[in-house]
């Protein structure tokens, strides 16, 4: 590596590139592509075909949504405004009504936070229609499914009912896996969903392993001035594999925070003990030696035990 004076690095930019970054690789795109084909038919006669989209927190499934939501913006007309697709982040412990007035809100409405749950669903069903919109995308659903039991989970997919009629806009659901008990509860609900998807994370086994190598090489070149160990090396896959169960939310956090510890550095770079500092300061406070997957004591078993990381019950959202 060679070495830099602090003051020749733009360490802010780095981290914002980093912040920001969104890969292309297969299952994204394959994604990518399933939305597209979705928003294309959407607005035609017959059952629009809606998507149930799932993955482990961290696997970039909102990143993706809202790369998609950017890649179609509303576009105002003389006198009324297109939203071809709307993205509404649902909050934890909302209501009904609530989630109305946040999709009413999203498109635009001035009257977002007027009126009770079945009129602020009239007026975004109208809205709508006069608006265009192909795809509502409601990101984090399984906050949905967090409050009440299955009565609430009957009546939230009912309202979500409403909004799926033949000839109108296509609804994609997305969140950790537990948001499938909303689908589970409703069978009306259910039998319009009828294609799921699920993000898978990185992974270091087998053939995979190339694939995460070469993700971790889009990152080092993000890293570019900053001197930076060979983050495409098999070994150092392997290492990340293990510090952040391979999803890419975690993935970001540790290199944001080793290009903050570099910063700090009079010869400033990111080396195996900068990793192992920042996973300790973003990832696992409590890890030991042995649970340090850049330490060289680390014992190799995969950080899933309890109140650990990645623990097996985190695992099954």
């Amino acid at each position: 590596m060679n070495t830099l004076h602090t003051s020749q690095i733009n360490f802010s930019q780095i981290s914002q590139k980093v912040s920001s970054a969104f890969g292309k690789f297969p299952q994204v795109t394959s994604l990518l592509n399933t939305l597209d084909e979705r928003l294309r038919s959407a607005l035609s006669p017959g059952e629009p075909e809606h998507l149930l989209i799932t993955g482990l927190p961290g696997t970039g499934k909102s990143t993706l949504l809202n790369h998609f939501t950017k890649l179609h913006p509303s576009v105002v007309h003389e006198e009324w405004t297109e939203v071809p697709v709307v993205y509404v982040e649902i909050p934890p412990r909302t209501t009904i009504k609530a989630l109305a007035g946040i999709v009413l809100r999203e498109m635009g409405s001035p009257y977002w936070d007027k009126g009770d749950e079945a009129q602020r669903t009239i007026q975004l069903r109208t809205l709508i229609i006069g608006c265009k919109t192909r795809m509502i995308i409601f990101d984090e659903v399984n906050h949905l499914v967090d409050r009440g039991g299955v009565r609430t989970h009957y009546h939230v997919g009912d309202w979500i009912k409403q909004l799926c009629r033949p000839g109108g806009p296509v609804l994609v659901l997305a969140g950790i896996p537990r948001a499938e008990l909303l689908l589970a509860t409703n069978a009306q609900l259910r039998s319009r969903f009828g294609e799921q998807m699920f993000v898978h994370a990185l992974s270091a086994n087998g053939e995979d392993i190339k694939l995460f190598s070469k993700v971790l090489k889009s990152f080092e070149r993000m890293l570019s001035p900053l001197p930076c160990i060979d983050l495409g090396d098999a070994a150092v896959t392997r290492q990340f594999a293990f510090a952040t169960d391979g999803r890419l939310r975690s993935i970001c956090h540790l290199l944001r925070r080793a290009v903050t510890i570099a910063s700090q550095q009079p010869d400033p770079k990111i080396d195996g003990q900068t990793l192992a500092q920042a996973f300790v300061e973003v990832v696992y406070r409590e890890a030991t030696s042995e649970r340090n997957p850049f330490h060289p004591k680390f014992n190799g078993v995969a950080l899933t035990r309890a109140k650990e990381p990645f623990a097996q019950e985190a695992q099954r959202g």
